[in-house]
C-alpha cells in the first residue's frame, strides 16, 4: 500500500483501499500535490525519478513524447496548450533527474486528461473548441455534444498516457498510472471515475493497475478500433 500523508483521514483511507486492489506497490514520497513526488522504479537502475504536474509551460516537452504515438493518435501542441490550460492538476509527468547536478530532468512520460459528465470516452472529450482561446472556461456543446473539458465533470478523461520510447518495456508505464491514480487519490478532485480507451493489445495492461473493461468502444478516434477502460473510486 502507498503511504499518504497530510491529509484527512477519509481521503487517506479512500485511496488506500483504492491501491489494495492494484497489483504491486510504487513506493512514492511526497510533500503535496503541487510538488514533485519522488518515484522509485526498479527498472531504472538507480536512476533519480519523480512525478508533478504538467503546465502551458511544459507543452514542447509533452509534444516531444507524445512522438511515441503514431501520427494520427498524437496530441498536437494545440491541443496540449487547451489541456494543460483547462486542467494542469490532472495532467501529470514522470521526469528523471540528469546525472550532471547543472542538468535539467527529462521528461519521459505523462498522463494528460480532462473533466467529463460522461462515464467513457467520447470523441467529443478527444477534441477542443475550436475557439478555445477566446472563450471563458464554461463548458462547449456542438450538437448536443461535449467538446473538450467540462469543468463540472465528476469523472476523469484520460486521453494520452505515453512513455518515451528508450524506456518502454521497462514497466515504466504501469509505474507511472500507478502513480497517477495515487496523484488523484490523494487530490481531493471529488472523482467518481477514471475512464480511457484502449487498444486491444493494451486492455491487460489496463487492467493490472485496477481499470476494468467496459467492452468495445463506440469512439471512432484516429479510426482505430478502441475499447472502454474504466476505474473506479467508489469502494
Amino acid at each position: 500500500m502507498i503511504s499518504i500523508t497530510g491529509h484527512s483521514s477519509g481521503v487517506v483511507d479512500k485511496a488506500n483501499r483504492l491501491f489494495e486492489v492494484l497489483h504491486g506497490v510504487v513506493h512514492a514520497e511526497h510533500s503535496g500535490p503541487n510538488t514533485p513526488t519522488n518515484i522509485h522504479i526498479p527498472s531504472l537502475g538507480g536512476a533519480n525519478a519523480f512525478t508533478r504536474t504538467l503546465s502551458k509551460e511544459d507543452v514542447k516537452i509533452c509534444v516531444a513524447v507524445e512522438e511515441a504515438f503514431t501520427e494520427a493518435e498524437r496530441c498536437s501542441e494545440e491541443k496540449f496548450c487547451y489541456r494543460l490550460g483547462a486542467c494542469p492538476e490532472l495532467c501529470l509527468g514522470l521526469f528523471v533527474e540528469g546525472e550532471q547536478d547543472s542538468a535539467l530532468p527529462t521528461l519521459i512520460g505523462h498522463v494528460i486528461a480532462v473533466r467529463s459528465p460522461y462515464t467513457r470516452i467520447t470523441d467529443g472529450s478527444m477534441s477542443m473548441p475550436e475557439n478555445w482561446r477566446s472563450l471563458d472556461d464554461e463548458p462547449v456543446f456542438v450538437d448536443d455534444e461535449l467538446i473538450g473539458n467540462h469543468k463540472y465533470g465528476d469523472n476523469i478523461a484520460i486521453h494520452s498516457v505515453a512513455i518515451s520510447p528508450e524506456y518502454q518495456g521497462k514497466k515504466v508505464g504501469r509505474a507511472l498510472v500507478r502513480a497517477y491514480l495515487e496523484h488523484l487519490g490523494r487530490g481531493c478532485f471529488g472523482a467518481s471515475k477514471v475512464v480511457l480507451i484502449a487498444h486491444d493489445y493494451l486492455v491487460n495492461f489496463y487492467e493490472s493497475v485496477g481499470f476494468k473493461n467496459q467492452g468495445k468502444s463506440p469512439s471512432t478516434f484516429a479510426g482505430g478500433v478502441w475499447f472502454d477502460m474504466v476505474c473506479s473510486f467508489a469502494m
